[in-house]
């Protein structure tokens, strides 16, 4: 079995972040997840500091939760979610918070199948409520063009990441950024490098 994060590394190189949310994915599909009974464990070991590999920017659909789908414990990964996975002020001051302050070297943005912020964005002429009229708002001119629901879920990724890449913070500690793909009849998750 590959590699597990043990809640109290430090990870360094994205690329050793970025193979234990593969391998996760891999043994989710597979059915043969980690066992979660160390958790009194983790929270021990948590209770002096969280060292998480990656910040998971997603969707907050219920079907979506990447801690299940990449097969992680506590203290593993720094999840920020909302509907449509948008980068506002306030997800971007949780990553610069995440990758200056708790070294993470690794941002992933995970749109996914079937997402209904995205498909509201493309139903024109639609009314939504005042605070999620601000988040299709945000997601309309991205995906204005597309001729699809997922080429719009995949702008819409691609332009999360593009807007992470400009923050100031990012570009001073060189973090990796890239998006992917969760699928969610099938459970796998395709990233974009």
């Amino acid at each position: 079995m590959a590699d597990i994060h043990d809640p109290g590394e430090q990870v360094d190189d994205w690329r050793t972040a970025l193979r234990y949310l593969e391998d996760g994915n891999i043994r989710y599909l597979k059915n043969q997840v980690i066992t979660r009974e160390t958790h009194h464990i983790d929270r021990e070991m948590l209770q002096k500091g969280q060292k998480p590999f990656a910040v998971i920017v997603t969707c907050a659909d219920s079907r979506v939760a990447p801690e299940i789908y990449f097969d992680q414990k506590l203290g593993d990964i720094f999840v920020i979610r909302n509907a449509g996975n948008i980068a506002d002020t306030t997800v971007l001051g949780s990553i610069e918070y995440a990758t200056k302050y708790l070294k993470v070297p690794l941002v992933v943005v995970v749109g996914h199948s079937r997402c209904g912020a995205v498909t509201g964005a493309l139903i024109s002429g639609s009314e939504y409520p005042e605070n999620l009229n601000t988040i299709i708002n945000t997601i309309i001119p991205v995906v204005k063009d597309c001729g699809s629901l997922d080429e719009a879920i995949h702008a819409n990724i691609h332009h999360v990441v593009k807007t992470i890449q400009k923050n100031i913070i990012i570009k001073e500690l060189d973090t990796k950024v890239m998006g992917a793909y969760y699928n969610i009849e099938s459970g796998e998750v395709t990233f974009f490098r």
